[in-house]
């Protein structure tokens, strides 16, 4: 996950059944092909976005969010986790302001032109945050604003058990894919499922399952 809220349906939402043919509500809070979170862990940290670069010349931070930078977690949550790509001897990495991985607090965070642009605390210099391009912001699913009624986040879907109405297997969720009107559920074994209440018929994450109106058949 990794954590899109995407009401579509964030990572990082999805709704539940409502009205057939309706797009389930789901939210992209994550990268969510690399990024799977139990619902019941809530330490697990969610990959939701990369540093692209520096904002400005006071040592803020340009962010590319996984998903939109309206709908990204990181507008709601100021404890974030950043994760190194570098090598610790390259000359970027001696202008880091701090080793990778790191925790780190947020002092002021803006929409800009489709990313999200944020300082830190203590702040660091505009060397010091290009020396952080490419590293990886990510969120502690606890952390996640909880879903509304008949909402899931994707990183909550990935890897989750899908059956028939007979409880048969029809794979287990691999990715969700966003389409625009609606989400995909991405299966191990090729099968795509859209997302809505005409076929989707129950979410239960916490049992990691997903009971879909389907057929292995249907590709």
């Amino acid at each position: 996950m990794s954590p899109q809220r995407h009401r579509k349906l964030p990572p990082d939402k999805t709704t539940g059944p409502d009205t057939a043919g309706q797009a389930l509500k789901s939210l992209m809070a994550g990268q969510t092909q690399a990024s799977v979170a139990d619902p019941e862990q809530g330490d697990a940290w969610i990959a939701v976005g990369v540093v692209r670069g520096a904002f400005g010349v006071h040592g803020a931070l340009k962010i590319e969010a996984y998903n939109s930078a309206d709908q990204t977690v990181l507008n709601q949550v100021t404890r974030w986790r950043m994760v190194g790509h570098r090598e610790t001897d390259s000359a970027a990495a001696r202008l880091l302001p701090f080793p990778l991985p790191a925790d780190v607090t947020v002092a002021s965070l803006k929409q800009h032109g489709g990313q999200v642009v944020a300082t830190l605390i203590p702040g660091i210099s505009r060397e010091q945050a290009l020396a952080l391009k490419g590293a990886e912001v990510l969120v502690q699913r606890k952390d996640f604003p909880a879903p509304e009624p008949d909402e899931y986040y994707w990183t909550d879907l990935i890897g989750s058990q899908v059956v028939d109405p007979g409880g048969k297997p029809l794979g287990v969720v691999e990715a969700m894919d966003d389409h625009g009107a609606q989400s995909v559920l991405r299966l191990d074994n090729g099968i795509l499922i859209p997302f809505v209440a005409a076929f989707i018929l129950e979410v239960v994450p916490q049992e990691r399952r997903i009971v879909a109106d389907w057929s292995a058949d249907w590709v």
